[in-house]
């Protein structure tokens, strides 16, 4: 089997909308690139050469491109490839991309196999790694994962992308011709809804300083109360009366 299989992709830049290579996926081939075995990068769909060699910079031999088309699903294609695969290593998609992040589940369910996201880093030993992932509020967490199995990388993995011209001329781009597995039963037919291409971000209704919060956190509100300055004790003590009378608080 193979030891370990990279799956890279090409994204769109949300300024220039000019294709290039994805910060998960090259943080992935980094991280693969650093252990004692075999690595192979693997791309499904169209990717130009620009984007193939950014990769190949990363320090990697060989990339190899699997010839399909870019509005069919990847998945059928992919299956016969990474079926002899130990370890399959992809990316996580962050919040300027717009993928939809479900590629790892879904190669891990049709495999039959574990999935880990948001991997920082991986201590290989055999058939048994050990992998850190990344937790909500800076958590992290060692698992004890066999092969075979499915790892996202975070793009947050502490691993430097280093840019060889040298390498990225030298390496070699291989295009390979689908086999597709055989078609499963086809699900359901379900309802299209548009996917959010980006998280609304929350904002404060009123826009205060930190001096009038801090003001509004230790003042007591005010009671609404009144104060009499003038007239004789007749008239203040009425008025103290019908205080009392307008709150129930006395009832003649």
């Amino acid at each position: 089997m193979n030891a370990v299989t990279v799956l890279v992709a090409a994204r769109t830049h949300p300024i220039s909308q000019r294709p290039t290579r994805c910060r998960a996926d090259a943080t992935a081939v980094a991280l693969a690139l650093g252990l004692p075995t075999h690595v192979r990068l693997l791309a499904a769909g169209p990717m130009p050469e620009a984007v193939a060699r950014d990769y190949l910079a990363l320090g990697a031999v060989e990339l190899e491109i699997l010839q399909c088309a870019d509005d069919l699903p990847l998945l059928p294609h992919l299956l016969p490839v990474l079926r002899d695969t130990d370890w399959v290593l992809t990316g996580t998609r962050s919040p300027d991309d717009q993928g939809s992040g479900v590629l790892p589940h879904a190669l891990a369910a049709a495999l039959n196999r574990p999935v880990v996201t948001d991997v920082l880093g991986v201590e290989p030993g055999g058939t048994t790694w050990i992998v850190t992932q990344a937790l909500p509020q800076g958590a992290r967490r060692r698992l004890r994962v066999h092969s075979p199995a499915v790892l996202a990388i975070s793009a947050a993995a502490p691993f430097e992308l280093r840019h060889s011209l040298a390498d990225a001329m030298a390496g070699r781009i291989r295009h390979l011709a689908p086999t597709p597995a055989p078609l499963a039963p086809s699900p359901p037919p379900g309802q299209r809804v548009p996917a959010s291409k980006r998280r609304q971000l929350l904002e404060a209704k009123t826009v205060q300083s930190g001096h009038a919060r801090m003001l509004g956190a230790i003042e007591s509100p005010s009671t609404g109360g009144i104060v009499i300055q003038t007239g004789d004790a007749h008239t203040k003590a009425q008025a103290v009366l019908n205080y009392l009378r307008r709150h129930s608080l006395v009832s003649f």
